[in-house]
């Protein structure tokens, strides 16, 4: 083959960044290529809340209520938010709550609807849901899965940063949980003449779990689920300022992050194997279609006495 045809035309050095940092990469599975969850377009992350030893993520984003925005609909799921138990406590509903109304946790569903001033708080707009929320969660690394790089290049220089995990980030319900938490109308004891509206409270029910599995091993796994939710529930939130990626603060985090800053310093990787070992190791097993039994092992010996039998033969021509 010619190598002109295929000329190289840059060659980088490669250097690893910090793995003691954190890294992760957020996929909006619904949301359409072009259209990021920044300033720019209008939607700027409000909140990100993290539950670091159950893995639970939770973003907050602006709704656009002048498009496309049944207004009924937010004005009723933005006054269940905010009266919700739940919300006020700070908790979160599903599975970040442990699927318990009264969840406990720190800027859980409370961060959908911001109290305003009292005067502001009797408008019309006080309680209209103004965010969504969008959920998902970090999964532990296990042997055996792909490893995610980030790169980014600064003159010859090609950075590696390892990726702690890719979280999937799915809409949450939130609204409809604190909906269904609120008592049904006419529930209850009849108020007192000229006695103000309460938020309704959520009344607290026990909760009987039957496990009932064919396995032990199945029993065991359900109720390991079960201590899953309750250390979900348990858990509090860490809130974390969300930064647009197109502001000054954004850049310098990108280039202390991403890029290693003294180069010299790094050792340089030294490979424990050869490129025909690495091959070998890398790729399904060869076979010599002339010897079938010769594969792998057996016959990368084949090939080298080959070789060398070749080279010898040739010394011996040329003298």
């Amino acid at each position: 083959m010619d190598p002109t045809d295929d000329p190289v035309i840059a060659s980088y050095d490669i250097c690893l960044t910090d793995s003691e940092i954190s890294r992760y990469v957020l996929q909006y599975l619904d949301r359409p290529t072009g259209s990021a969850y920044d300033d720019r377009h209008g939607q700027k992350p409000t909140s990100f809340r993290l539950k670091p030893k159950t893995g639970l993520v939770e973003v907050d984003v602006p709704i656009n209520t002048r498009v496309n925005y049944d207004v009924s609909k937010g004005l009723r799921y933005g006054d269940a938010l905010k009266k919700s138990k739940s919300a006020r406590e700070g908790g979160a509903f599903g599975m970040a709550g442990g699927f318990s109304s009264g969840g406990a946790g720190g800027g859980g569903a409370s961060a959908k609807v911001k109290m305003e001033d009292a005067a502001d708080a009797k408008s019309e707009t006080a309680s209209l849901m103004r965010v969504q929320t969008l959920g998902g969660r970090i999964k532990s690394p296990e042997d055996g899965d792909p490893v995610y790089m980030l790169a980014a290049f600064r003159g010859d220089k090609l950075h590696l940063s390892p990726v702690s995990a890719v979280v999937q980030l799915h809409p949450q319900l939130h609204h409809l949980d604190a909906l269904d938490e609120m008592p049904t109308k006419g529930k209850g004891k009849a108020r007192k003449e000229g006695e103000e509206d309460r938020p309704g409270e959520s009344e607290a029910r026990a909760i009987d779990v039957k496990i009932k599995a064919a396995e032990d091993g199945e029993a065991a796994q359900v109720a390991g689920n079960l201590d899953l939710l309750k250390k979900m529930q348990d858990e509090k939130w860490k809130d974390y300022e969300w930064v647009d990626a197109e502001t000054e603060e954004s850049w310098q985090l990108y280039e202390n992050y991403m890029m290693h800053q003294d180069v010299d310093s790094l050792p340089q990787l030294q490979s424990a194997i050869d490129s025909e070992s690495y091959l070998d190791t890398m790729s399904a097993p060869r076979i010599d279609p002339a010897r079938p039994e010769m594969t792998g092992w057996a016959m990368k010996q084949n090939r080298m006495k080959q070789r060398e039998e070749q080279q010898s033969a040739e010394g011996t021509t040329e003298g």
